[in-house]
């Protein structure tokens, strides 16, 4: 079994091929686009992960932002409601 250094070496070259071999192609073909797609939902896991373990307060407060983002956009009507009581509540001491 590699040990830890080895694995993080093989990481940093895999990813300088897969850099210069994405710079070199113009168009993916739709089993390359699949595959960078799983790659993409791996890595960002990873690093969702590393990035909880390693901060875990402003890791729930920028995903609890990011979230926030999200609803606004989705339902923006919804939310200034919901801003408007909060507003209306914060006013009144509650």
């Amino acid at each position: 079994m590699p040990d830890s250094t080895q694995n993080q070496s093989d990481i940093l070259i895999l990813a300088e091929k897969l850099i210069q071999a994405l710079d070199t192609d113009n168009e993916l073909s739709d089993k390359e686009e699949a595959a960078l797609t799983r790659l993409e939902f791996v890595v960002e896991s990873k690093l969702f992960l590393q990035d909880s373990r390693e901060t875990p307060d402003e890791f729930f407060l920028e995903r609890f932002q990011d979230r926030l983002v999200e609803f606004e956009q989705e339902h923006p009507s919804l939310a200034g409601l919901v801003r408007r009581i909060s507003n209306s509540l914060s006013n009144m001491g509650v």
